[in-house]
């Protein structure tokens, strides 16, 4: 079966410094993955060239099947970056609409309607960007990136500004699409949130996989024995580099 997504020996340099170094990988429908490291390990530039934002100097990245940009591909991918990208003077209701007309989906408002009351926005539909918190910021992002049911889902730091509740219903949401056939991918850094979701973890250092698997595959990867939680697993897989 076609992965949903995949790179080979992938390459994305900015002037001096490599982002992308070499990065071979797949994810699959179906699951969870997520994309593990620190900042600037490579996470954000991996996705926006899924997302055709940005050209590989180097190597290959599909998603789908499909290269980045053509319009099987964006038809196929739904991409949140870390800093959501909101328009000034747009309601959030007028930001979801945007969404729908992009995609040019049909019967989309109940949808819309749903997300927004699972995210607890419904009752700021009418609100601006300026006046929302960096929570919902995230939350309205969310929404607008789940709208059109894509099967590769591309979410760069979803869990940054969310309070508990939030995150309980973001993982649930996640746990749900995979669940259907989708492929849900997760950039973080953050480990306790990778460690409750995720189904495949890629760890990602100086632009470089240097780890892929379950957390058991990991563990045994890491050198390591008995019931290790993926800190451990992390901090052993990285220490080399430090």
């Amino acid at each position: 079966m076609t992965p949903a997504w995949e790179c080979e020996a992938a390459v994305k340099r900015f002037a001096e410094r490599t982002a992308v170094d070499g990065a071979t990988f797949r994810c699959e429908y179906g699951q969870i993955t997520v994309l593990l490291g620190h900042n600037g390990a490579g996470k954000s530039t991996l996705f926006r060239a899924a997302a055709g934002l940005v050209r590989l100097d180097a190597g290959a990245t599909l998603v789908g099947g499909h290269a980045p940009g053509t319009t099987r591909a964006q038809q196929t991918v739904s991409y949140m970056p870390e800093q959501p990208d909101l328009y000034p003077g747009v309601s959030v209701w007028e930001h979801i609409t945007f969404v729908a007309l992009a995609y040019r989906l049909r019967a989309w408002e109940p949808r819309a309607r749903e997300l927004l009351e699972r995210f607890e926005l419904t009752d700021r539909r009418d609100a601006l960007p300026h006046e929302l918190s960096q929570g919902l910021r995230r939350r309205l992002a969310l929404v607008m990136a789940l709208l059109h049911g894509a099967r590769v889902l591309l979410l760069d730091e979803p869990f940054n500004g969310l309070d508990p509740h939030s995150a309980m219903r973001l993982r649930a949401t996640l746990g749900d699409l995979a669940a259907g056939g989708a492929a849900v991918v997760v950039a973080t850094h953050i480990l306790h949130d990778a460690q409750r979701i995720a189904d495949h973890v890629i760890v990602l250092e100086r632009g470089r996989v240097i780890a892929g698997g379950d957390l058991s595959s990991l563990v045994r990867q890491a050198g390591l024995a008995g019931r290790t939680g993926l800190e451990d697993v992390y901090l052993a897989l990285t220490a080399e580099s430090r």
